[in-house]
């Protein structure tokens, strides 16, 4: 890439065998490092982590009962777990793997002949991009992983997520959907680092009595209780939100139909009584309850993230499912054309069709997260696609999706590689000019990302 980069740099000499394109060559910007150097020093904005609260990971540092433990361990506790399962690795391993009882070599002893098995895919890369931006480790092994995790412990301290995401990573700023928060991270204030996504899986796509109950203040028992509560929801959070965020298509399809008040309000009445629903009533009645949330959402203007594509974990994802996300997708876009769809994880494998629904779609983004370690390759080819096919705007490039902050940076440096490749590839396929590479560059690692959500607004308060 070094090499491709400064070659770049010299403002593709080659276009001179051509005279009639020979102003594809005039007034370039690029740096005199070339598309690497430009990548590298353009800040991401992440649009995607679900980071725990950086108090709750330095108060778990000495907690015997919380895991992963902090040491090298937690490098494979979050989608390389995943991989090492379905390269094998038993369950009991894994649980010692993460756990508190082993020395790092014990662990390293359980974990090596797994990793062997699959350190070729986006999952270990990242493991291994992490360690090298982080400790300057080429890979775990035998000889390092003590050190490692004396490292990993140590920086555990206060404003080590800041270090990590900017210093190390050049995020300029990051948006959390809290899986702790059963509606929107209330222990800490939006700034200029992090923000925060407000849930909808528990008060319409998954429908959760308890927490209705706390949001409303009182026992919910009507459908009208339901939507005042939802309203309620917003009013409170939806100025401090930087999006809505659902992940239901993990449970369910995303055809989400136009159910009547008056069809819904006797299912939700059962409901509320703890009578037993079929799948068919469930889904009505979430149906409403998030059509109204896809409401709120414009009026507050909060653009709305939905999980598409590949499901996390191992041995349990419906791929029929996952085949019918944009298509279910586009049903919505077309009911609610104010209110804005960001499609996440490229949808893999489905990621030509979310190409085709934002071409189409004035409503439709799609959004990076998550892509660049799942599949490197089809997320390189996917981004060079887009930029041929759909306009640039609507599209973010970056989310690492993880638990642990440690391993974003390698994350953002996977993503900062696939942006250079397709990025090159394009100049040197002649699709793309020398001059329209830098705002082009900024647009889709940062720009896109502040004109669709209001971070301004966020940190207004």
């Amino acid at each position: 890439m070094g090499a491709t980069g400064t070659a770049l740099s010299l403002g593709m000499g080659g276009c001179a065998t051509h005279p009639a394109r020979q102003d594809w060559a005039v007034a370039s910007a690029i740096p005199e490092g070339g598309i690497q150097s430009l990548v590298e020093q353009t800040p991401l904005m992440d649009t995607h982590e679900h980071l725990p609260p950086e108090s709750k990971r330095i108060k778990a540092v000495d907690d015997k009962d919380d895991t992963p433990a902090p040491d090298f361990g937690m490098l494979f506790s979050h989608y390389a777990d995943s991989e090492l399962r379905v390269a094998g690795m038993p369950e009991e391993a894994y649980r010692k793997m993460i756990g508190r009882k082993l020395s790092p070599k014990e662990k390293w002893k359980l974990v090596a002949p797994y990793y062997g098995r699959c350190r070729h895919t986006g999952y270990l890369l990242n493991v291994r991009e992490s360690v090298c931006a982080l400790y300057g480790e080429e890979d775990i092994r035998e000889d390092n992983c003590e050190e490692i995790s004396r490292r990993l412990r140590a920086d555990i301290q206060p404003g080590f997520y800041r270090k990590i995401l900017r210093d190390v990573a050049n995020i300029e700023h990051a948006q959390i959907n809290c899986l702790q928060s059963p509606i929107y991270r209330e222990s800490e204030a939006p700034d200029d680092l992090l923000s925060f996504d407000l849930t909808t899986v528990n008060i319409a796509t998954g429908i959760n009595r308890k927490v209705l109950r706390e949001c409303a203040g009182a026992e919910v028992t009507t459908l009208k209780m339901a939507h005042e509560t939802l309203d309620k929801v917003f009013e409170k959070y939806g100025g401090k939100a930087i999006a809505v965020k659902d992940q239901c298509a993990y449970g369910r399809r995303l055809n989400f139909e136009d159910v009547p008040d008056n069809e819904a309000e006797p299912l939700f009445v059962r409901f509320a009584a703890k009578e037993e629903l079929t799948a068919q009533e469930t889904k009505a009645l979430q149906d409403n309850l998030f059509r109204r949330c896809v409401r709120l959402a414009a009026e507050y203007n909060l653009p709305i993230k939905l999980h598409t594509g590949y499901a996390a974990g191992h041995d349990s994802m419906d791929l029929s499912r996952v085949r019918d996300n944009l298509c279910d997708v586009s049903r919505l876009a077309h009911d609610f054309p104010e209110t804005r769809f960001v499609l996440m994880h490229m949808a893999y494998p489905c990621q030509h069709e979310l190409i085709a629904l934002c071409k189409q779609y004035s409503n439709i983004y799609a959004d990076m997260c998550w892509a660049w370690i799942i599949d490197p390759a089809s997320a390189t080819q996917f981004l060079k696609a887009f930029i041929m096919a759909a306009p640039a705007c609507k599209l973010c490039t970056f989310g690492g999706d993880y638990i642990p902050v440690e391993l974003v940076p390698g994350h953002a440096r996977i993503a900062r590689r696939g942006i250079t490749l397709a990025i090159t590839q394009l100049l040197q396929e002649e699709w793309l000019r020398d001059s329209d590479v830098p705002a082009l560059v900024d647009r889709i690692m940062r720009g896109n990302a502040h004109e669709l959500y209001d971070l301004k607004r966020v940190l207004k308060g």
